[in-house]
């Protein structure tokens, strides 16, 4: 018997590393891709006079149909799909919150823009949401990148406290392929564009 063992010991050892050895180790499902939105640099420079105003910028708020890091895309009227394998890095709403902050410091209508977690005392605070952020696939021939935001400006100085502006901003950019590359380019142009109106918006109205 322990002749016979060890034969087939030896003979059933070689056999499975020859079997494993002969399976593909290479993934048969996509990867997962990662991305950011991220505004150029210049994309909201302005020439105006820094004052001595200081801004707070709340974290953003999403709607619960846009929070996850999946890419969402819009496909009719009423039908979504998200897209497991092309995701936000982190968070759609921390990653726009930041750019929003780097945004609105470049447009230098204020001396300092600040997040919650900085101790100095603001004049202004901001507050906004998400309201859409798809991929509108809708039409085929014609893909989009859709940006809604909305946001809230209140005066938190003692001698006078208040609300001072609203305002909504929806863009749809053309894009020029049904591709995450082309959807996250179209973002970016969305929230360059509503960063800028916003710092003018802003400008105006304090």
């Amino acid at each position: 018997m322990k002749k016979i063992y060890r034969f087939m010991h030896r003979g059933i050892l070689p056999l499975l590393v020859f079997c494993c050895a002969c399976v593909s180790l290479e993934r048969s499902y996509p990867e997962i891709r990662y991305f950011v939105i991220a505004v150029a640099d210049n994309a909201n420079r302005s020439n105006s006079a820094t004052g001595g105003r200081i801004l707070l910028v709340s974290n953003l708020r999403i709607s619960p149909r846009y929070a996850d890091k999946n890419f969402v895309y819009r496909t009719s009227e009423s039908g979504y799909e998200s897209d497991f394998y092309d995701q936000f890095l982190t968070s759609p709403d921390l990653i726009l919150g930041e750019e929003v902050r780097k945004g609105l410091a470049a447009s230098q209508v204020f001396k300092y823009v600040i997040s919650p977690s900085n101790q100095l005392q603001p004049n202004y605070a901001l507050e906004g949401s998400i309201n859409a952020l798809y991929g509108d696939f809708r039409n085929l021939n014609a893909p989009a990148a859709v940006l809604e935001m909305e946001f809230f400006v209140h005066n938190e100085d003692g001698a006078n406290p208040g609300f001072v502006m609203q305002k909504r901003y929806m863009r749809s950019i053309a894009i020029s392929a049904r591709s995450p590359e082309a959807l996250v380019k179209g973002w970016n142009d969305a929230l360059g564009d509503i960063l800028v109106a916003l710092a003018a918006d802003l400008k105006a109205a304090i």
